[in-house]
């Protein structure tokens, strides 16, 4: 299968003749009425319905909770855990980029990250996502061996689902992150472990924009991050998590569709796929240099889009984190597969909780409940929730 390619021009296209509809027309009306159905919405539902705004967000939203409880009524969630804050890449909108002097640098030993593994085991967490930052050519190597032996752990230890999250790598790296762990006999991995690599923006101009043009930047090179997923397959991955970060561009419809393109792909290649859509949050030294501070897209709009993404991706996982404070998560609970807890700060927690410095973590976190007190609510109010024993 070819790896994937976005034809931005399609997009555009199409977010234009959707955004000269008249309200009341029957596109509208027939793009309700499917969603109304339960049907897979197409990228022409989404953008006529996301520029439809007689209809209420409400009124989606309330369409997609009724087409998900048709198919699930549980939960997924995992935690965080950040093996280090180190990073070459200069990305503006990111706590962990290279030049943020403003953020205390901090790299675990392999027996406290093993340690915090066992401490979220003992909480109930059974399925955790190592991260890391994104590093030259001449570091991968020592970043592979190192989330390697984290992942070696986590396995060992008998966590249910593992993500890895180390930026976009090249083919002949996938071995060395991959050593030592079970695969099946078609050579894919026997557990599940997924690869996350959120290309953040699927705009280009945005993209340089924040990420930069330097060559020299691991993170500068649109399409080979772009097609990380297509080669952690190849290299025997059968789980992935592409994400977009909310607020670096402010087409959130292009995000959307250019979003919903490259999860069709990757289901079509044989893929379990999550989507993650977090927002732009506050970030130690923000404002320092220009970067942005807020959170990018407003309630409604981001309860919008993840209404519609519902209706659009039945067969995808949409990821909500506690970047979101509590009364979005229950507003939109119901419309994602999985619910995400914990802190962006290097190996935070404790027996009953976690740390949330704001100067050693990536971004900031809004809900510092402990995880067990989140998933509470959720389980309280009948919905189960996979890979947490409490």
């Amino acid at each position: 299968m070819d790896d994937f390619r976005l034809d931005e021009d399609a997009i555009r296209l199409t977010l234009e003749r959707a955004s000269a509809l008249a309200p009341g027309c029957g596109e509208i009306d027939a793009a309700l009425s499917r969603a109304a159905a339960g049907a897979r919405l197409d990228v022409d539902d989404v953008a006529v319905l996301w520029y439809a705004r007689t209809v209420d967000t409400d009124v989606l939203a309330d369409l997609a909770r009724r087409a998900r409880g048709a198919r699930v009524q549980q939960l997924e969630t995992f935690s965080p855990l950040y093996l280090t804050n180190t990073c070459d890449a200069t990305c503006r909108m990111c706590g962990m980029r290279r030049d943020n002097d403003a953020l205390q640098r901090e790299t675990a030993e392999l027996d406290v990250v093993e340690a915090q593994l066992g401490t979220l085991l003992e909480r109930g967490m059974q399925a955790v996502a190592l991260l890391t930052g994104e590093y030259h050519a001449e570091r991968r190597p020592w970043a592979m061996r190192y989330v390697n032996a984290a992942l070696r752990a986590a396995e060992r230890l008998g966590f249910h689902h593992v993500l890895v999250n180390v930026g976009s790598i090249e083919e002949h790296e996938l071995p060395v992150l991959l050593d030592g762990i079970a695969r099946r006999a078609d050579g894919m991995l026997a557990g599940k472990v997924t690869m996350c690599t959120f290309q953040e923006t699927y705009d280009r101009r945005t993209y340089g924009k924040f990420m930069g043009r330097d060559p020299e930047n691991p993170r500068s090179d649109y399409d080979r991050r772009l097609t990380n997923f297509d080669r952690a397959r190849r290299g025997g991955f059968r789980c992935a998590n592409p994400g977009v970060l909310l607020g670096l561009s402010p087409d959130v419809a292009f995000e959307a569709l250019a979003a919903i393109l490259h999860v069709r792909h990757l289901l079509g290649a044989g893929m379990e796929v999550y989507l993650s859509t977090p927002r732009l949050r506050r970030v130690a030294g923000s404002g320092a240099d220009g970067s942005i501070t807020g959170r990018g897209v407003d309630d409604d709009d981001f309860v919008r889009l993840v209404a519609l993404l519902s209706l659009a991706l039945p067969d995808a996982r949409l990821v909500l984190t506690t970047r979101e404070p509590r009364d979005i998560q229950h507003r939109v609970a119901a419309l994602v597969g999985v619910l995400s807890a914990g802190s962006s700060a290097v190996t935070p927690y404790t027996r009953h909780g976690a740390r949330f410095p704001l100067d050693a973590s990536q971004f900031e976190v809004i809900d510092q409940r402990p995880f067990e007190a989140i998933l509470r609510e959720h389980l309280d109010a009948g919905v189960a929730i996979e890979n947490f024993r409490g």
